[in-house]
């Protein structure tokens, strides 16, 4: 059985978490001199879990279990902005765009988890037999 989709959204809700964990910094050190902003590269994060895309292993204690693979997940990769400041104590952090981004963030995050009870929605139907 692949469990590829699976995988990727794992690593959608990791990325979507750490996002909004980085948004939620930048916002709490608004007001904190010399502060820059945090991100997440999804781009980075997303091609490298697209490269590690592999089976799922299970711990075999049965010959009837299925195979799966113990390999981590990749991480999340993080990022300084380190262009211009906002004020002049060196912050670069925009409270404004901030919150867009947290905006954006959240709905990605909820996307992702939609999606990821849809195929646990999905496995149980089958195992239970339809029913």
């Amino acid at each position: 059985m692949d469990f590829s989709t699976i995988n990727a959204l794992k690593q959608a809700l990791n990325t979507g978490s750490a996002q909004i964990q980085a948004i939620a910094n930048n916002m709490a050190n608004v007001n904190t001199p010399g502060y820059k902003r945090k991100d997440v590269s999804f781009s980075d994060t997303l091609d490298d879990a697209q490269n590690d895309l592999q089976m799922v292993t299970l711990k075999k204690t049965d010959s009837r279990h299925m195979d799966t693979d113990d390999s981590p997940p990749p991480s999340v990769n993080f990022i300084t902005d380190t262009s211009g400041s906002m004020r002049a104590d060196g912050n670069n952090v925009d409270i404004d765009a901030e919150s867009s981004r947290l905006a954006a963030a959240s709905i990605y995050y909820q996307g992702a988890a939609q999606l990821m009870q849809n195929q646990f929605s999905g496995l149980k139907y089958v195992i239970s037999g339809g029913q």
